[in-house]
Formats: C-alpha cells, sequence, structure tokens
C-alpha cells in the first residue's frame, strides 16, 4: 500500500497508536503479579469431572457388592473356595466398570487440551505469552484480531470491534472502546487495544451464567431408569426371601449344614444380575470405540439409546446447518457507466482490508480476488474499514472517486424503485445484500448530504453444509421433528431451513422471539419450526415446552449461550469446534464438528439397544426362576416333612452363567441389529423371562414329584439339584439356539462351540471329582428308570420355547 495512504480505519489507526505507545504505563510488575497470586482467586476451569478416586469408590461401594461380600464371607467359612468361581465375572464387572470411566475421564481431558488458551499480556513493559491459567486481577491483556477474551475486561486504550455471539447468539459486532467492559467468551474481530481484567474465574459474567452446569448430568432415559428400578426392586426382593429361606432351614434342623449355606448363597448369586452389568459394561466398551471411529464421543454410553429415542431435535443454524462462512452467489448491476467494471474493481477494494473473522469479508475476498489483475491497479487516496457504526466500507481511488460497500438502508438515499423491488425480493429469499455506491466527493468530506450513484447489489449466503441435506432428511423419514433455534433473525434462517427442505413458508414456520414473554411460547412452540432471536432463557423454555407434551428432545449447540437448554434437554448434543464449556455439559460429543455423525450414533443406540433387549432376557430369566425357586423350596419346607435345600449352588449356576448367558449374550451383542426398536421393551423383556421363569420352575416341581416320598438323603437332594441343572441347561441351550436364529457361519460356530465347552465341563468335574461321579450315576439310573417321563419331559419343554418364541 503507498505511504501517502491515509489510514483511517479502525484497525490501522489503533496499530500506529501502538507502535509508538509506552507499555511502562500498562500491566502490573512481576512483584505485584507474584503477590496477587499468592492472595487472590486464580483461574478455575470450568471442567468439574470427577476424579480417579470418586469413581473407585462409586463402583466398589454399592448395595450388589455388598451382598456379595456376605456370599463371599460364607462360603470362606465353609471352606468351599470350588464356589467362589463367581468372583471372577463379578471382579471383572467391577474392574471394566471401573477403567471405563477411567478411559471416558481422561480423554475427555485430552478433548479439553486440544482447545489451548494462551494470551498476552503486558508485565513489567514487556509484551509476554501466558496461559490463562496464570492470569491475575489488574492484568493488561494485549487484545487484537482473532483474539477470544478469557476473562471480563475494561479496554484501557484502543478500539476493538468483537463478535458477542458466544454469548447472545447474534451475529453482529459490537464496537468497544475506552471504558467499556468486554465479558469473557467473546472474541476479537477487528482492532487492537489494551484491556484490564477486572474478573475471572468463577467471578466472570459467563461463569455466573453456566453455574448451574458445572456438573455433569448423567442422562436420565427411560430404559436405564427401568433397570434401576428393576435393579432396586430385586435387591429388596432378595433379602426378607433369604432371612425366610434361612429361617425354612433354622426351625427344621438342629444344626445347619454347610449344602443348606450354600443353597441359600446359591440365591441370592442367582438373584444378583451383575451378568447383566458385565454385559452392559461391554456393550458400552464397544460401542465407545465403534463411535470414536467415527468421530463421535459420548460420555455416558448408555444414552445412546436416548437419541434412538428423541421425537425433536434442536439446532442452530451456524455450526449445524451452515458451516458459518459465507459465498458472492450474484451482481446485479444497476450503472450505464461502462467505465465502472465492477469486478475489477472489487479486486482492488479487496486487496486493501484484511481478511478475518468477518465471514462477509471473507467471501468477498475469495470471490473477487480471482478477478485481481495486476496490470490494472487503482491507486488507493484513503480508506476506511467497516465499521459496526457506519454500516459501509469506503475507498477513495485517484482517479475513480471514492465508492462505498455496505448495508443498503444506511446507503441507499434516493428513491430507486427497480433497486428497492429486487431488494425486497433478494432479502425475502434470505440473502445478504450489500450496495455498491459511488461518489465524487472526498472520502472525508462525506456526510448525510452526499449523493450517491448507485453501481451494484452485491448478493451473499450462507454456506450450507454438505452433510445437512441428507442428515436432516435422513431424521425426517424417521418422523423425528426438526426445530431450529437461533440467535440470528428468524426469517434469515427461515429461508436457510426452506433451502434445505425442512419447511415450505417462511413467514408461516418462522417466528423472532425478540419481546415475546416465556409464559406465550408453548403455545408458540407447536406452530412454528425456526425461531429467531432466541436468548438463553428463551431456548431452555421452549426445550421445556417441548418436553411438556411428552416428547424426547435433543438439544445441537456449540456455546455457552446453549448451556441451559443443554441442561434441560434430554440429550445434549455439542461441536468439538465449539465452547469448552458447552463440552462439558454436552452428554454427546461431534469430534470431528459434522453433522453427518448423528446418524451412524442414531443407529449405535439401535444396535446396542435391540441387542440389549435379546440378551436382558435370559439374564432377568435367571433371577426370576431363582425366586420362584426359592420360594417353591420355602414353601415346601413350611408345609411338608420332606425338608429340601436351595437346588442351585454358587458354583452350578456360574456354570449356567458363563455358558449359556454370558459369553453368548456377549458375542450376540456384537451382531449388527439395526431394526426399528420395540416401544414394549421392558413389557416383552418381563413377559418372556417370566415365562421361562414360569417353565423351569414347572421343571422343578415335575422332579419333585417324580421324587416324592424318596427325598430322605442329601443323595436325593444332589440327585434333583443336578437333575435340575441339566433340565436348565437344556432350556438356556434352546433359548440360545432361538437367539442365534437365523444362522449365518458365525452363530452356528458359536452355539457348537457353547456346547462343547459345556460338554466338556460337565465331563471334567463327572470324571475327575468321585462324588460327583456317584452322583452323575446316581442321576443316570434315575434317567434309565423313567427315561419316559424324562423323554417327555424335554418334549414339553421344548414346545413350550418354540411356542413362546413364535
Amino acid at each position: 500500500m503507498n505511504n501517502d495512504i491515509n489510514k483511517t480505519s479502525l484497525e490501522n489507526s489503533a496499530i500506529n497508536d501502538f507502535l509508538n505507545q509506552d507499555l511502562s504505563h500498562f500491566g502490573l510488575t512481576t512483584y505485584e503479579v507474584t503477590r496477587r497470586l499468592k492472595n487472590q482467586k486464580q483461574y478455575k476451569s470450568i471442567n468439574n469431572d470427577k476424579n480417579i478416586l470418586s469413581i473407585i469408590c462409586n463402583n466398589l461401594f454399592t448395595c450388589l457388592n455388598l451382598l456379595l461380600l456376605v456370599i463371599v464371607i460364607i462360603i470362606l467359612k465353609m471352606r468351599r473356595y470350588d464356589q467362589l468361581f463367581f468372583l471372577i465375572v463379578n471382579s471383572l464387572n467391577i474392574i471394566i466398570s471401573i477403567v471405563q470411566e477411567i478411559k471416558i475421564k481422561k480423554t475427555l481431558d485430552k478433548i479439553n487440551l486440544i482447545l489451548p488458551n494462551n494470551i498476552k499480556v503486558i508485565r513489567d513493559g514487556c509484551v509476554i505469552e501466558i496461559s490463562n491459567s496464570n492470569l491475575v486481577l489488574g492484568d493488561c491483556l494485549v487484545l487484537g484480531l482473532g483474539n477470544q477474551i478469557v476473562a471480563d475486561v475494561c479496554v484501557k486504550h484502543g478500539i476493538l470491534e468483537v463478535n458477542e455471539s458466544f454469548l447472545t447468539g447474534e451475529s453482529k459486532s459490537v464496537l468497544k472502546k475506552t471504558g467499556d467492559i468486554v465479558y469473557s467468551g467473546s472474541y476479537v474481530i477487528s482492532g487492537l487495544a489494551y484491556a484490564d481484567v477486572i474478573s475471572l474465574g468463577e467471578d466472570t459474567y459467563v461463569s455466573n451464567l453456566i453455574k448451574q452446569a458445572k456438573k455433569y448430568q448423567k442422562i436420565k432415559n427411560p430404559l436405564m431408569k427401568t433397570f434401576s428400578m428393576l435393579v432396586k426392586l430385586i435387591f429388596f426382593a432378595t433379602i426378607p426371601t433369604t432371612i425366610i429361606l434361612f429361617c425354612s432351614y433354622k426351625f427344621n434342623f438342629y444344626h445347619l449344614n454347610d449344602e443348606h449355606l450354600l443353597g441359600i448363597c446359591g440365591f441370592m448369586l442367582g438373584m444378583t444380575p451383575s451378568g447383566l452389568f458385565l454385559l452392559m459394561s461391554m456393550i458400552s466398551i464397544l460401542g465407545f470405540i465403534r463411535l470414536f471411529k467415527r468421530k463421535a464421543y459420548m460420555k455416558d454410553l448408555l444414552g445412546i439409546e436416548m437419541l434412538s429415542q428423541i421425537n425433536i431435535l434442536c439446532l442452530d443454524k451456524t455450526g449445524t446447518i451452515t458451516d458459518g462462512n459465507m459465498n458472492v452467489k450474484k451482481i446485479l448491476k444497476y450503472s450505464a457507466d461502462d467505465t465502472i467494471n465492477v469486478h475489477s474493481l472489487m479486486a482492488n477494494f479487496v486487496q486493501h482490508f484484511s481478511i478475518d473473522n468477518n465471514p462477509t469479508q471473507k467471501a468477498l475476498y475469495n470471490y473477487f480476488n480471482d478477478y485481481f489483475n495486476s496490470q490494472i491497479i487503482y491507486k488507493v487516496k484513503n480508506l476506511q474499514a467497516f465499521s459496526s457504526i457506519r454500516k459501509y466500507s469506503a475507498i477513495e481511488f485517484e482517479e475513480l472517486g471514492t465508492f462505498l460497500l455496505g448495508a443498503p438502508e444506511f446507503l441507499l438515499k434516493q428513491t430507486n424503485e427497480i433497486l428497492e423491488k429486487d431488494l425486497k425480493k433478494y432479502t425475502n429469499l434470505g440473502y445478504r445484500v450489500l450496495l455498491l455506491v459511488h461518489t465524487n466527493d472526498l472520502l472525508f468530506n462525506i456526510d448525510n448530504n452526499t449523493d450517491y450513484q448507485v453501481i451494484s447489489l452485491i448478493l451473499l449466503e450462507d454456506i450450507i453444509k454438505k452433510d445437512a441435506y441428507e442428515t436432516i432428511k435422513y431424521f425426517q423419514n424417521l418422523g423425528i421433528k426438526i426445530k431450529i433455534i437461533s440467535g440470528d433473525n428468524a426469517f434469515t434462517t427461515g429461508y436457510i431451513a426452506q433451502r434445505i427442505g425442512l419447511i415450505n413458508s417462511v413467514k408461516e414456520k418462522s417466528l423472532n422471539l425478540t419481546n415475546i414473554e416465556s409464559e406465550k411460547l408453548c403455545d408458540l412452540s407447536n406452530k412454528y419450526d425456526v425461531f429467531g432471536r432466541a436468548t438463553p432463557e428463551q431456548k431452555k423454555t421452549l426445550i421445556s415446552c417441548f418436553k411438556n407434551n411428552n416428547q424426547k428432545v435433543a438439544m445441537i449447540g456449540d456455546g455457552v449461550n446453549d448451556i441451559l437448554a443443554f441442561k434441560e434437554s434430554d440429550l445434549s448434543i455439542s461441536m468439538a469446534s465449539g465452547s469448552k464449556a458447552a463440552q462439558n455439559v454436552a452428554n454427546l460429543i461431534l469430534i470431528n464438528s459434522k453433522f453427518d455423525s448423528l446418524p451412524s450414533v442414531f443407529l449405535e443406540g439401535r444396535r446396542l439397544i435391540n441387542n440389549l433387549e435379546k440378551n436382558s432376557i435370559v439374564f432377568l430369566t435367571k433371577t426370576i426362576f431363582t425366586f420362584l425357586l426359592a420360594w417353591i423350596t420355602i414353601i415346601n419346607n413350611f408345609l411338608s416333612k420332606n425338608l429340601i435345600f436351595f437346588p442351585f449352588t454358587p458354583l452350578q449356576l456360574n456354570f449356567i452363567d458363563i455358558c449359556f448367558i454370558g459369553i453368548p449374550s456377549f458375542f450376540l451383542s456384537l451382531e449388527s441389529n439395526y431394526k426399528p426398536l420395540n416401544n414394549f421393551f421392558i413389557s416383552d423383556v418381563l413377559k418372556k423371562s417370566g415365562i421361562y421363569g414360569l417353565l423351569i420352575s414347572f421343571n422343578y416341581i415335575l422332579i419333585l414329584t417324580l421324587y416324592a416320598g424318596k427325598i430322605n438323603s442329601f443323595r436325593s437332594h444332589y440327585q434333583i439339584s443336578y437333575l435340575l441343572t441339566l433340565i436348565t441347561a437344556f432350556i438356556f441351550a434352546s433359548i440360545l439356539f432361538m437367539n442365534c436364529f437365523p444362522f449365518d457361519k458365525f452363530k452356528i460356530i458359536l452355539f457348537f462351540s457353547i456346547m462343547f465347552i459345556f460338554s466338556l465341563l460337565l465331563i471334567i468335574f463327572v470324571w475327575k471329582i468321585p462324588f460327583i461321579y456317584e452322583i452323575a450315576s446316581a442321576i443316570w439310573d434315575v434317567i434309565l428308570i423313567k427315561y419316559f417321563y424324562f423323554i417327555i419331559l424335554l418334549v414339553i419343554n421344548l414346545l413350550i420355547l418354540f411356542r413362546i418364541n413364535k
């Protein structure tokens, strides 16, 4: 740029002032900083995640583990160490849960560290760069283009244009002069200034806004609520039943035999759905890995289920539908003067202004710079950068005169019907419209009386993300309503929504929320799909209104102004490119900040829930038949002289649990099961598992009937116990067979491997342990003697099982 250019723009004047400024009058000394670090509050992160010790304690000290501890103490007292096999599964469950939560915490910490915030301050008369954690009250920040402001500051010298959309949701810039307050979270789009820190950390405006959002809020999804309720119900049913079962022995025996105590331990172990928790943990880890590969990070993996159940998806325009940038769509020429080439003129125009965070300036430069010709350079005399006060930028060429580019309502002085018609037309279509005018007056002589010659209209449009069309269409096809809640103008946002096929009529479906009372929002929430000029409080109110209509609501955002809505929504989703505060509160973070990651998360939720439904049936079947067998035993002991103990020991239950429940459930959970979710998930699971539990109880009653009058020794008890174990294994093998249907190569290998493992374990225990061999021989004798009844029993079981499955 020529030396005779009078640099009157905000940024260039600030540069001159800064070059000649004595820095000794600004900032703190090292002594003052040291003293304030000791005596004053330091910067604190808004991240408030759990520490590792609390994670370990939360997983160790549970009601379930307390019950297991009682079982372990009883078995250790009897010195029956072979019965402690169940500790492997339960210890693995605890370890996996702890490791999973710690890994998730560390992963989130890494995501936070991806966004370092180093700042420039003046100390001892010199400009140095420090971490925001070392900032103290009274520090003088050096703020320039692109800086994000990390504390509330007061401008001491210079002029800034800042974007406060981080806080307000509105995209227009705000001018800040000496004495003005700039809030943390804003960023500089133009100018230079020195600013003193007046509050930081928890005392800033932003921190006061998000205090209620400091702690991570777990997803309150219906499925996990129901499972938690079932676990509590099981726990409270186990305690009195255990006492009654114990009393049924205590009042009828002079002393308790070890087998009676083992039966009680078997009952308590059978009632605990620890295998289900292990399965959930394993599925969660696999889901976490799958999602991370798809550039999505879920803090609570079982929260994926909530995304599969949402009815309304709320999102902002910028960062979700649009990428925050613009492009030049069209140029309309109105001047008959052929000496003015708009493209060549604008190519020279854009060379003299810096490209910063202003999307309009970027779009103009990217478009017109292609037309720049070094052979055609217009000599510049004066220039003015864009100002939010003037609403235009200007440049004075020595030969061509002065050209102004900006908002039409500030530059249009005379009535021009053709121009006004086009202006109304393209504004209504959602375009950003800039007016280029010309005057022969000198730049510094321009005032309100200056007449302009209209040269052209430059039409700009927001760039819609490539993934927005398909992603929104995907959710619409699933019957999910899309609501746009933005800080920008509702009609501008509405036309973008119309471009992607979200709405048909901008006027009928778009609403600006300025001056609209919260009480009226609920009545308007169902009528409109696009809401503009929304404050953080209004966003929260809208989410609440949707939920009051029995809707499940997910909210996508990236700024501090979205936090209140995040806390209110059923599922909160943040872009990794957004604010750190939003990431801390969000349940789901899209690491690549791409909207098209959501369908993958949605399908992962379907896979998780469908496989969990299929596999949770067998886990709850074990709990139900355990409960029923205990009460059959109790009733028999109180009403009959032939006393029996609970038919399963911990070791027997673990064989069935591992072979037919745990291992196959884990591998079947890998299945790509993306069918639509069953709306009656819990009722179907309880219905099927209840029937299977009744079937096993029915077999127990039949076996007791076969032994009627012959239960007079422990040998008879062992025969009943192991015969019921075989029949229970047969029933679970049949359930596994049906769960594997339709068979493929993987499922065939899985099924026969499980049968081989169970048979191998059975042979080992029969032939290696003489006592069990004797029992097995006795059982075989019973089968040979009463084979007709045994075969009938198996056939009846098969018929009932296939009928249930059908």
